[in-house]
């Protein structure tokens, strides 16, 4: 009965609506450019239904002919996964390859297939990327997802540190930080970046997290570290005319790094600001002990202005028997005793170097001035100013970055903007 009931309400309804309609009849306008389609909203209301009527017996057909079975058949999907897999490995061998356009064409395919899943992603912003293309839409869509962000960030990190383009690589790799505290490159990038920026205090600050996370560098690599930013902040401390500190950070430089010569240079040139040649002396014959120089030689040569050319000789021999077997001892000798025409002094010292197997330019170009000097035989000294022509350079300071030159040390190389590259390079 109330089954029944609620037929005829139905009916009711239908016969009234359809009656309104009958009495109402609005119409509807479609116009699309000169074509104009007018009908009532009763013909509207026809169409809808047999539309639905006609998307509903489409899906019983398919039900019927077991249509969906097909798209959802396990061996069809895996036909299917194997084939974009094809495609993106592919892809990956074509920009192996460089073929960067051709990387694209399969990753493309590949996506169609298997999605947009991160492997595919980071194949096509990659491509896209080295094709130098300003607009990189895949990059915007790694950069949504938590566990691709961090590749998009070290993407855009790579990519301003190949232009060297420091400040935005800084705050890239702060930003990281936040992130990824304890993780050892962005912790080290952190370091010489701030370098690079002349920011030393940071750089300092930057060292303290390094050496706390146990692993991230070598012990002799943070002493190193710690002796080239203490010597960066003394330079600042130098050049703000605060000597006492200057000298404190020297010291904790080459206690971290007893062998590292700019900073027994740069004391004993603060001593000798200060009169105290004495204590530049004792900085400087220390250091040359360990790691002697050119400079290092000129500074002591010129230590005392007011010495006796005599006296001069027997401090610095001392000095250069007193030191290991470098030939920067052997130069030193060599050059003293050349000017007060000790022959045989100068002559043990260059033939020491050349047994050495240390011979450089200024070897054979002192031992031409020796035979010059000695015995006025001046085809005996072309001969040997020929021979420094072909000799091995001195030894002298050299970025391993840029392979350059520089006549003095500098934490951050002038020419390539590098930090602690350069060493002296010794034969």
């Amino acid at each position: 009965m109330i089954r029944l009931t609620a037929y005829i309400l139905l009916a009711l309804t239908i016969a009234l609506s359809a009656s309104w309609f009958a009495s109402n009849s609005g119409q509807v306008s479609i116009v699309w450019q000169e074509w104009e389609v007018r009908f009532s909203v009763a013909v509207l209301i026809s169409l809808l239904i047999i539309y639905t009527a006609f998307l509903w017996l489409s899906v019983w057909i398919m039900r019927k002919l077991n249509i969906f079975a097909y798209f959802s058949n396990p061996k069809r999907l895996a036909a299917r996964r194997a084939k974009g897999e094809k495609n993106l490995d592919q892809a990956w061998s074509s920009y192996a390859l460089g073929d960067y356009k051709g990387s694209i064409k399969f990753g493309l395919r590949a996506r169609s297939t298997l999605g947009e899943g991160g492997d595919v992603l980071r194949l096509l912003a990659s491509a896209t990327r080295k094709q130098s293309n300003d607009e990189n839409p895949y990059l915007d869509q790694l950069k949504t997802s938590l566990v691709s962000a961090p590749w998009v960030l070290t993407q855009e990190l790579d990519r301003s540190l190949k232009k060297q383009a420091w400040p935005s690589a800084m705050l890239l790799v702060q930003d990281m930080l936040k992130s990824y505290p304890k993780n050892r490159l962005l912790l080290t990038l952190n370091v010489s970046l701030s370098a690079q920026l002349g920011n030393w205090q940071a750089a300092k600050e930057g060292l303290g997290k390094v050496i706390k996370e146990k692993g991230t560098l070598k012990p002799a690599e943070q002493k190193h570290l710690s002796a080239v930013i203490d010597y960066c902040l003394a330079l600042e401390e130098k050049a703000a005319g605060n000597k006492h500190e200057c000298i404190g950070l020297l010291k904790s430089a080459l206690k971290s790094s007893p062998s590292f010569a700019p900073a027994a240079q740069l004391g004993a040139r603060v001593y000798i600001d200060q009169d105290d040649q004495k204590s530049a002396e004792k900085l400087l014959i220390n250091i040359w002990k360990k790691s002697p120089n050119s400079e290092i030689a000129d500074l002591l040569t010129n230590l005392f202005p007011r010495e006796i050319k005599g006296e001069r000789f027997k401090r610095l021999k001392a000095i250069s028997m007193s030191g290991p077997k470098f030939s920067e001892n052997y130069h030193l000798l060599a050059d003293q005793a050349i000017l007060m025409e000790q022959w045989p002094d100068a002559r043990s010292a260059l033939q020491a170097v050349i047994g050495s197997g240390q011979a450089s330019k200024k070897t054979y170009q002192s031992l031409a001035l020796l035979e010059r000097k000695q015995k006025n035989d001046k085809q005996a000294s072309n001969k040997l100013i020929k021979k420094s022509e072909i000799a091995p350079p001195d030894n002298h300071w050299f970025c391993s970055s840029c392979r350059t030159s520089p006549a003095h040390y500098t934490a951050v190389c002038q020419k390539c903007d590098t930090f602690d590259k350069i060493i002296w390079f010794r034969l």
